[in-house]
């Protein structure tokens, strides 16, 4: 154990307390300035890394929306040229469905069968306006069309639309045909 003695008026101990008191508070307001101002520059710090990184991004969609939009003309070249060649393919004798259709009706019809009109829309149905001079190149032609043998199990259905007979012996007919 240690003995002291204090010799100092208590007035002076009582102000050197409070002095004590006051520097240890004026420390630590010190201290929590400091460490403020260590936040502050690194939240400064932060943002000023963050708006680089912003600014790269924002570089870089720049970048990648003007790829894009070369690729979206290059798309509409490539549709335009594709359409061109489907339509030279076309002409170059690659057959359509209504080319083949129309090649199956004319191996199928009889030689002494006159054509009046044939036509052929989209879905490939067949409406045949024909002038046939007797009886059996009619049944001939209607054999054709009907029996399986004949068309290569081709045709899905004939139906007959008109048949008349004229003055001149010549039959008319009008004949819807759907392939399969």
């Amino acid at each position: 154990m240690k003995i002291a003695i204090n010799l100092l008026p208590s007035e002076i101990i009582a102000r050197e307390i409070k002095k004590t008191r006051f520097y240890k508070i004026q420390a630590i307001g010190v201290g929590v300035i400091l460490v403020m101002i260590f936040l502050a520059s690194l939240t400064i710090a932060l943002r000023i890394l963050q708006s680089q990184n912003i600014t790269n991004v924002q570089a870089s969609i720049a970048e990648t929306e003007q790829r894009v939009s070369g690729l979206k003309n290059t798309q509409a070249s490539l549709l335009l040229l594709k359409n061109r060649l489907s339509v030279i393919d076309k002409y170059f004798g690659v057959p359509s469905r209504q080319t083949a259709t129309f090649e199956l009706i004319d191996e199928l019809i009889p030689p002494a069968v006159i054509i009046n009109a044939i036509n052929i829309n989209k879905t490939d149905e067949v409406v045949l306006l024909a002038l046939v001079p007797d009886a059996q190149s009619l049944d001939t032609l209607m054999n054709n069309l009907t029996e399986k043998q004949n068309n290569g199990d081709k045709i899905k259905q004939v139906s007959v639309e008109s048949l008349s007979r004229g003055k001149d012996g010549f039959y008319r007919i009008s004949l819807k045909i759907r392939p399969k």
